[in-house]
């Protein structure tokens, strides 16, 4: 008993009456799947050739004298039937199946019509005039049926493809807050961490540190609710970033920002900058006693290419990575960041194959980061 209430509490009632879609759709979902309307021209020529075949069976064995006349206006109704088709395909709605009905059933009127004409002057003809309307209903049937199966398989289609696209929307924006959002939790807690013992031990350290640290916690606001951020703005939050580490690291720590003003006003997904950033920091220069250097510069290439580039001059990337086998290997061989993955992922989203992240060597020693970004054809 409890089967047959779950079987009938998932009936939809429009659908199982053949009464139209159960999905309708905006204006904005119409616009948006406006690329999926197309048909392949095998398609076509299938549908043609089905068109032809079927017309040809419901006229086969007429006397001789009707077979052209019946094909030919089942055939124009077939085609017809299939113009409907390809109206449905593009938009399953119940107003055009409910016009795909009222034509399939047109050729049943036709044919009525052209029974009564043979009854008159032949009685003899009973048996064929009862032919032509089987078979007339034959075709209303098979033509409404084909049109309501088209219909709701591409209603649901379509529905089910909107339903695809707006998850991996979703994901897409939560994969990027979560990788914008990659403030790595050790430097907050170091510099909070720093800035208590600095309070609490009267160090005149401690104010400018909280300066720096809340000035990078507002630069990097833009980072979790933007697609494309200027590098000129990233900037800000990457030397917020650098003065809260030279806060802490005092001398160790020496950076410089080298952007041309036509560099700082093209776009990169928000928190790329940052993190190459801190990548170079955490292995470039916190490992080494002496610490370093860390520099950001930003150009366009005479071909209107956008190159990013971070230097740091510390020990550089490991030694299976030495000499040829250091030049410019793609991201996906480097140490394993999560960081420098997402952001190689972020890149490919935003630019396609137009954008490339890249890690070498230096020849004067140290690591070079350079993302470029290919001017759009």
């Amino acid at each position: 008993m409890n089967r047959l209430r779950n079987f009938f509490r998932q009936l939809d009632w429009r659908v199982a009456l053949m009464l139209g879609p159960r999905h309708r759709f905006s204006p904005e979902q119409w616009r948006r799947m406006a690329h999926l309307i197309e048909i392949s021209p095998n398609v076509k020529v299938a549908a043609v050739i089905n068109a032809l075949l079927l017309s040809l069976m419901l006229v086969w064995g007429l006397p001789d004298e009707l077979m052209l006349r019946v094909y030919g206006v089942t055939l124009l109704f077939s085609l017809a039937v299939l113009g409907l088709g390809v109206a449905v395909w593009r938009r399953p709605t119940m107003k055009r199946l409910y016009l795909a009905y009222g034509i399939s059933i047109f050729p049943l009127g036709v044919i009525t019509g052209m029974a009564k004409v043979l009854l008159r002057d032949r009685p003899d003809l009973v048996p064929l005039a009862h032919e032509l309307l089987l078979r007339g209903a034959a075709f209303a049937f098979i033509a409404a049926m084909s049109i309501w199966v088209l219909a709701m398989w591409r209603n649901e289609f379509l529905a089910d493809w909107l339903h695809d696209e707006d998850e991996r929307a979703q994901k897409q924006e939560l994969a990027q807050r979560l990788s914008s959002a990659q403030i790595q939790p050790h430097f907050l807690f170091n510099s909070l961490a720093s800035l208590q013992h600095w309070v609490n031990t009267r160090d005149g350290r401690a104010a400018p540190l909280l300066a720096s640290l809340t000035a990078y916690l507002r630069a990097t606001l833009p980072l979790f609710d933007r697609q494309l951020l200027a590098i000129g703005e990233e900037a800000e939050a990457v030397r917020r970033y650098l003065e809260v580490m030279q806060a802490r690291l005092g001398p160790r720590l020496r950076f410089s920002l080298e952007l041309d003003s036509s560099a700082a006003q093209q776009c990169l997904p928000p928190g790329v900058l940052l993190t190459l950033v801190e990548n170079a920091v955490e292995h470039g220069v916190q490992t080494q006693l002496s610490g370093g250097e860390v520099k950001l510069r930003a150009s366009l290439a005479a071909d209107g290419a956008l190159q990013v580039q971070v230097l740091d001059d510390g020990p550089g990337l490991p030694p299976d990575w030495c000499g040829e086998a250091a030049a410019a290997q793609p991201l996906s061989h480097a140490q394993g960041s999560l960081g420098l993955l997402n952001t190689r992922l972020r890149l490919q989203q935003a630019f396609g194959a137009r954008a490339s992240l890249c890690l070498s060597n230096r020849a004067e020693g140290g690591c070079q980061a350079e993302l470029r970004v290919q001017a759009q054809a």
